[in-house]
């Protein structure tokens, strides 16, 4: 009776052994995957910023480029002006 109860209360021990090493292994890979998906959408909240300021950087560009043909031109136009006004 000593040796069925000795295996039985052995049998009960593998088996929470077993299942805790199952629920561990769950709970970790559930971590993983967590941390897995928060870096993507960390990943594509950093490519949305990366865009929207190269975007900005293009305008200002642009915005810079036609000032400075502005400036050109007024440049020009007041250098006509004064060979006019000094013949």
């Amino acid at each position: 009776m000593q040796i069925e109860t000795h295996l039985l209360f052995w049998i009960v021990q593998l088996f929470v052994l077993l299942l805790g090493i199952s629920l561990g292994r769950t709970i970790i890979l559930l971590r993983i995957r967590k941390e897995e998906s928060r870096k993507k959408e960390l990943e594509q909240a950093m490519l949305e910023k990366r865009t929207e300021l190269l975007t900005r950087g293009k305008e200002k560009v642009d915005n810079l480029d036609d000032m400075l043909y502005a400036a050109r031109v007024r440049k020009e136009i007041d250098d006509i002006i004064r060979k006019n006004e000094n013949p």
